[in-house]
């Protein structure tokens, strides 16, 4: 047979199901199943880290449409906040970089040179690009076989959808839910805005935070040297300072946004820092790190501490000194154990080996399983003996920080704070220390972040802030009422969640610049693109009754989404503020009870932490409970070849070149049977073509099954097996279904059932297979109709399927026909043919050749003892009565697998049967003479090894 061409095949099925618009379901129907993933970002092309999602999504879709659900899976498109004004402007400013990216991505659609340069200039007006790649996108989808609704499309820049918005922060308001206050941001000084993950390079998959350090004060003469610590509950362990001598560092006027005025020593770098955060600082003088080595500071308890070099300290980071606390802190104690033998160093500075050579470490913190100085019982543990191990001591700090914080209690060094455990000091020492005024909070990002049009994003306090406050009384609690009733998927994913319920605080909700919908109440602020796409899965449901009731975005009033969302005044009201008839509203408010709540919601888990914590948060502010969402089902991310996709490393893979060049069906099944939910995907291009020949091998498979289905049939062992094989598939296929793992699914009826199949039609007669043919050729067929539809829809038309497979019924599988002793048979016949031919190859390699094999099956008595093992219940009792080692080592390896099996099938076995009477088929398998005979009939010293299932093989 020719090889398929899945390309003509696919676009043939695709063109067939938008004509007939067969994924755009009516509002009406007892078994609705509402679906969505995130709408895609329009600011270029997606790559097949999106192509996992959505395919995942699409697999699911569509078995539910099988399994009788009438489903609703809609797309839209995202374009709020900065990233497409940022595409926009670098190609304004002509840079070389995006227009070279963007040429080539156009150039995927466009072949006419000219064109291409015509297009990307017009993406300097960003609703060119918004308008150009959402149309692209939607081909795209459609080339990848995903069964979407297309007729409720929107961007989240349209007007119908600006109003909703509008009306989603109005209801905020009113809870008390949204702020303005003085609040500290992620910020991009070129653009004077705040900046969101969406705006950040890389933020999504590397997450950048807003850190509030305590910026400890030491007393310098007339100022501060000020270090900052996320750790102030080590106070009273502070034993010197660290400064880089090879910096710059400033003295600057500061006078905070509380009118008092001080003068800090910094390093140039936070000097710059400081002044994005509530504060005016002016530059008095500027020095080299190496002006304060030697020098003695005083630290805020009022001791004299000593200023030490160190060059690992960044000065771009935080303030740019360091306190050290070599007690508790890893770094700390192996620095200054280096610089107590770093003769240059000491040589260098006068009084410096004094100063030095009198540091010891002051315990804190008492922590069972350390000693008094835990820093050091790590040191040692982990072997670390100088600074240039960073791993190691990043390591270190980690362990020890979470073990202090989790574990430790602060000792009677600590004045009036110990006897504290360490989590509830951090937070009291620093607020009494700032309340005192010998601390301030100092912000700084988890991470170095640069913005998507290049600028270093730094921490801002901005005075009058917008933000949604998660920590307003009730809100948590009803979130996390939402969260436990909650499906999620898998499982593993739920503390996840609620580890971040725990630490969701207030989050900045609005921007001064960007795409998307201004606040009502104040326009000059546009509300950012995490905040504004957490409920839009309600407004899928009423784009389309709103569009074909020709409303105006005028008329969709607060008073309007009021009635139709929450049910709130009457339909008379309603219809009056939005100028339209009660029946109209009535008929749009039917349209969202229809559809509403959201069955389910599939993305990748790094939504955990924002998106999807936030979509959980707003729909419990918005919605009563019946709205609420019913379930989450997530995936771990992908890389290309071993490693992270990145444009450096060429190994992005765009999905628009997967549909032309790969194939949609090859893909699918490819990305769905390669791994589950929570393992991490690795695309590699040589297992997508082997991925190939399997779809070809079940294609060739299904055409041969049509021809033998018109022949006359018969029953038999084969017949039994494979029909029980089938029928356990069926089950085992819509139990992973149902429980989201997919990979099982594929596994189970795709490449378990081929390889059974291969077997099957070699060991079948005629009639066998004519009978399996006409019991499971239309089902296989249904069976694997979500995970790749293209090819499955040609061959159900092949074997004269009515309609679409897409909408046919899923198979049901007929559990009486399940018997696990027809599979214990055969499977072992399937076993022994395999083991027979490694041993046949390796002794063929050493030069041996054979013509004759004696299967030497177990005594009745080890399948007696087996049953009785395996009625003990545990595989530990199992092995530990066993009468043998080898028998202990033999259940130890197999015990789940006979007892899946059941004691039963396994009491009632005839191995020696079994393999009897399949002698004649290994035969002609083989090319070698094959006899069976029990353990107690043969004398080869090998029959001893035989045990139940496994019998001892001998070639001669």
């Amino acid at each position: 047979m020719d090889p398929i061409d899945f390309i003509v095949l696919e676009r043939k099925w695709q063109a067939a199901w938008y004509d007939k618009r067969v994924f755009e379901p009516a509002s009406e129907g007892e078994k609705k199943w509402f679906f969505t993933v995130p709408y895609p970002y329009v600011s270029g092309l997606l790559h097949v880290g999106h192509g996992r999602t959505y395919t995942n999504g699409d697999v699911l879709a569509r078995y539910k449409r099988m399994a009788g659900f009438n489903v609703l899976w809609p797309l839209g498109f995202h374009i709020t906040g900065t990233p497409v004004l940022a595409v926009s402007q670098k190609i304004e400013s002509g840079d070389e970089a995006t227009l070279k990216m963007f040429t080539e991505h156009v150039s995927i659609y466009e072949k006419d040179a000219s064109r291409v340069k015509e297009i990307v200039e017009s993406f300097k007006d960003p609703w060119k690009l918004v308008n150009y790649f959402s149309g692209k996108l939607v081909n795209d989808f459609k080339a990848m076989g995903y069964s979407l609704d297309l007729s409720r499309q929107f961007t989240t820049g349209d007007r119908e959808y600006n109003k909703f918005i509008e009306w989603q922060f109005k209801k905020f308001k009113e809870k008390g839910f949204l702020k303005q206050a003085a609040y500290p941001v992620l910020y991009s000084p070129r653009d004077g805005n705040a900046v969101g993950e969406d705006d950040i390079k890389d933020a999504d998959t590397v997450p950048v935070e807003v850190q509030e350090f305590t910026a400890l004060k030491f007393a310098f003469g007339d100022a501060f040297l000020v270090s900052a610590t996320l750790r102030p509950d080590t106070l009273y362990g502070i034993t010197n300072m660290f400064v880089n001598p090879e910096a710059e560092y400033a003295l600057v006027q500061v006078t905070f946004g509380d009118g008092s005025t001080e003068k800090w020593w910094v390093s140039k770098f936070a000097a710059e820092k400081l002044s994005y955060q509530d504060a005016a600082v002016q530059t008095l003088q500027t020095q080299p790190g190496e002006f304060f080595v030697g020098k003695s500071v005083t630290e805020p308890n009022g001791r004299t501490v000593p200023v030490l070099p160190a060059k690992f300290v960044d000065a771009g980071h935080a303030t740019g000194f360091v306190h050290s606390v070599p007690a508790h802190a890893p770094f700390d104690l192996v620095a200054i154990e280096e610089l107590k033998h770093d003769e240059k160093t000491l040589s260098k500075y006068p009084g410096l080996r004094q100063a030095v050579a009198a540091i010891a470490p002051i315990p804190l913190i008492k922590l069972e399983g350390y000693g008094a100085v835990p820093a050091a019982d790590i040191v040692s543990r982990l072997k670390i003996s100088n600074t240039r191990e960073k791993d190691k001591l990043e390591k270190a700090t980690k362990e020890l920080y979470k073990a202090e914080f989790y574990g430790g209690v602060l000792n009677d060094a600590n004045g009036e704070f110990s006897g504290l455990s360490v989590a509830d000091a951090k937070e009291k020492m620093g607020s009494a220390l700032k309340a005192q005024g010998k601390a301030r909070s100092f912000y700084e990002t988890s991470r170095l972040a640069q913005t998507r049009s290049g600028d270093n994003v730094v921490c801002a306090v901005l005075k009058d802030q917008w933000f949604l406050d998660y920590n307003s009384p009730g809100w948590k609690a009803l979130s996390r009422e939402c969260l436990d009733a909650m499906d999620i998927y898998p499982a593993l994913y739920r503390k996840q969640f609620s580890d971040v319920f725990d630490w969701l605080d207030k989050r900045p909700c609005a921007r001064r610049r960007g795409l998307g919908t201004q606040l009502p109440f104040n326009n000059e602020w546009i509300i950012e693109s995490l905040s504004d796409s957490t409920i839009y899965m309600a407004f899928y449901t009423l784009i389309k009754p709103v569009r074909e009731y020709g409303l105006k975005p005028e008329q969709l009033t607060e008073t309007f989404f009021d009635f139709v969302l929450q049910g709130r005044g009457t339909a008379t009201e309603a219809a009056a503020s939005a100028l339209i008839t009660p029946d109209v509203v009535g008929a749009i408010r039917k349209e969202f009870l229809y559809w509403y709540p959201n069955n389910l919601r599939h993305t990748a888990i790094a939504h955990i932490s924002n998106h999807l914590s936030f979509f959980v948060f707003a729909h419990t502010a918005i919605f009563g409970r019946e709205h609420w969402p019913k379930a989450i089902s997530l995936n771990e991310l992908v890389i290309s070849e071993g490693t992270k996709m990145s444009k450096s490393k060429g190994n992005v893979v765009l999905l628009n070149k997967i549909a032309s060049e790969v194939g949609a069906d090859v893909f699918r099944l490819y990305m769905i049977g390669a791994s589950d939910f929570g393992s991490v995907m690795d695309y590699r291009s040589s297992d997508v073509t082997a991925t190939r020949k399997s779809i070809q091998r079940f294609y060739q498979s299904i055409v041969a099954m049509a021809g033998e289905a018109r022949q006359p049939t018969s029953d038999g062992v084969a017949f039994k097996w494979m029909t029980s094989k089938f029928e356990a598939a069926v089950r085992d296929s819509t139990k992973a279904l149902e429980e989201k793992r997919l990979r099982d699914y594929v596994q189970s009826s795709f490449y378990g059932l081929l390889n059974a199949y291969d077997h099957f039609v070699r060991r079948a007669t005629p009639g066998e297979r004519a009978s399996f043919a006409r019991l499971a050729a239309v089902r296989w067929v249904k069976l694997l109709a979500p995970v790749t539809p293209h090819i499955c829809e040609e061959l159900h038309a092949m074997l004269d399927g009515n309609g679409f497979v897409s909408q046919a019924s899923w198979p049901q599988a007929d559990e009486s026909k399940i018997s696990p002793e027809a599979e214990m048979g055969e499977d072992l016949v399937a076993t022994v043919l395999a083991d027979v031919r490694k041993v046949s190859a390796l002794l063929a390699s050493k030069g041996k050749k054979n013509t004759m094999c004696t299967i030497i099956v177990a005594a009745p008595a080890k399948w007696l003892e087996l049953s009785k093992l395996l009625s003990l219940g545990s595989v530990e009792a199992a092995v530990a009565k066993a009468s043998t080692p080898e028998l202990a080592n033999f259940v130890s390896r197999s015990f789940f697998e006979y007892k899946s099996r059941g004691i039963g099938a396994v009491q009632a076995f005839d191995e020696q049967g079994a393999l009897s009477a399949a002698a004649e088929f290994l035969s002609r398998e083989l090319g070698l003479q094959v006899t069976v005979v029990t353990e107690a009939e043969s004398r080869n010293e090998k029959a001893a090894r035989a045990m139940p299932l496994r019998p001892a093989i001998v070639l001669a």
